[in-house]
């Protein structure tokens, strides 16, 4: 039996790619990932396909490891080869009964199986504005982009509406 013991691993350059703790916990602090919103403090609309405006990754909790995330086109462009992990927090339903959110890919809406897109949607019950949430695991390509749409017309309220992503593996 043999043991590699090390406290970094790092890249020629120096660069280090991951540290382990004296409790054997590993951190990735260059792995991809992004937590965005919107500046708005109030209600946007959206037409069907229009791209929800996440335009802030830096204030109060928002971030972008990498500077992947494009807080002009509101897309995150894909750095490196591998399996991610998305996840949406949309807060709506201010003038609407029904709003859908969906993925996508290249500018394509992303599909399960057969005709099942990666839809979020939500439905209101009552005169309380409420929250669309969920998250996919999508395999993409270095210089993919994905993005998050309405569906059918949808309102939202920026800055409690949220959209992240990182890297799994």
């Amino acid at each position: 039996m043999s043991t590699l013991l090390v406290q970094n691993i790092k890249h020629t350059n120096g660069t280090t790619a991951a540290t382990v703790d004296t409790a054997g916990r590993i951190t990735e602090p260059n792995k991809p990932s992004f937590q965005v919103s919107n500046t708005t403090g109030g209600w946007g609309t959206l037409s069907d396909g229009d791209i929800v405006p996440f335009n802030d990754k830096s204030t109060g909790n928002n971030f972008d490891v990498g500077g992947d995330f494009n807080i002009s086109s509101y897309r995150f462009v894909v750095p490196v080869t591998g399996r991610y992990q998305f996840n949406v927090f949309v807060y709506s339903f201010n003038s609407d009964s029904v709003n859908a959110f969906r993925m996508y890919k290249n500018g394509s809406a992303l599909f399960g199986v057969g005709t099942g897109a990666y839809d979020f949607q939500g439905g209101q019950a009552g005169s309380v504005d409420e929250t669309i949430a969920g998250s996919i695991i999508i395999d993409l390509a270095s210089s993919d982009y994905v993005d998050l749409r309405s569906t059918g017309g949808s309102d939202y309220y920026g800055t409690h509406s949220h959209f992240s992503g990182h890297l799994i593996g």
